[in-house]
């Protein structure tokens, strides 16, 4: 395959993401705006959820808009973004109330802990607050750190302190899953995890910039064959400075739109008793054709 069929291939994949990412963003916003509505509240951890799910909606409208203006990089970091905002509203959801009163408390905790470490880095840098506005809240730090168990024993609610919850998102994935088998009779569900381990990890690279991210950006010209002394030779090294290969911003909408998807088919279920079904199957269906055209097409 030449280099411009080669390119062409990819744009056409690209367009297909395109397409598939506003048709999901359309389906996905009359379900949240709309049909959600339509359903009474159940609690505190049904309002977060809420949210999240809402602020899911929005990132995965500003990855389809960067990954358009091939800034894939900055497009796939939104994609972990998207995939823990999924995740923990699903999880939030399904496990009830004391775990979505942690994920409220936790900013008070943090509030005050991030106050104690900036301070120590660099005093003339933290926030000026007043003696009663410091007396609040650490008072709202130390309510946060405990929980109450039954039994009137006390124990640390952060563990760590490093996160709201003691387990990590694969974790949260796992639950999603074995909640929805047991509670909504889907017996081989296992698109939380799917989503964790093919979206999440694959925007690991990015956010963090690693080796993985910046070698497409690199390319090795000739070296000299002479080799010196020390077992050397110089090598020249191309930098480009705009990405302009397709492929990437076609692989950041693909695992948003796995996001978006297992989204729309979680409150489907949920929420609205499979009403979108069919919707649900079309969409795959002519997804999964759209993108073997799009790969295929001489």
């Amino acid at each position: 395959m030449s280099i411009d069929a080669g390119r062409a291939r990819q744009l056409r994949v690209l367009g297909a993401e395109l397409t598939a990412s506003r048709n999901l963003g359309r389906k996905l916003r009359r379900l949240l705006w709309h049909d959600m509505n339509r359903v009474p509240p159940t609690g505190m951890e049904f309002a977060i959820s809420y949210v999240l799910f809402l602020r899911a909606e929005r990132t995965f409208s500003s990855i389809r808009t960067l990954a358009r203006m091939r800034m894939v990089d900055d497009a796939f970091a939104l994609v972990r973004v998207l995939v823990e905002r999924v995740i923990n509203g699903e999880f939030l959801l399904l496990a009830g109330t004391e775990p979505a009163l942690d994920f409220m408390q936790y900013h008070a905790f943090r509030e005050w802990r991030d106050f104690e470490e900036l301070q120590k880095v660099s005093p003339e840098l933290t926030p000026k607050y007043t003696a009663e506005v410091l007396a609040d809240l650490q008072k709202a730090h130390e309510r946060a750190k405990t929980i109450s168990l039954p039994d009137g024993s006390k124990k640390s609610r952060y563990g760590r302190g490093h996160d709201w919850i003691e387990i990590g998102l694969s974790k949260r994935a796992e639950f999603v899953d074995d909640e929805l088998k047991k509670r909504f009779s889907m017996p081989k569900q296992t698109s939380a995890q799917v989503l964790y381990h093919i979206a999440y990890k694959k925007g690991a690279v990015y956010l963090h910039g690693m080796w993985a991210s910046l070698a497409r950006s690199l390319e090795i010209g000739q070296g000299n064959d002479d080799v010196d002394q020390d077992g050397y030779c110089e090598v020249s090294v191309g930098i480009r400075v705009k990405d302009k290969n397709p492929s990437v911003a076609a692989s950041a909408l693909n695992a948003a739109n796995l996001a978006a998807f297992s989204l729309i088919l979680f409150l489907d279920r949920v929420f609205l008793n499979r009403t979108h079904q069919g919707w649900a199957v079309d969409f795959k269906d002519k997804y999964v054709l759209d993108l073997k055209k799009a790969r295929t097409h001489s």
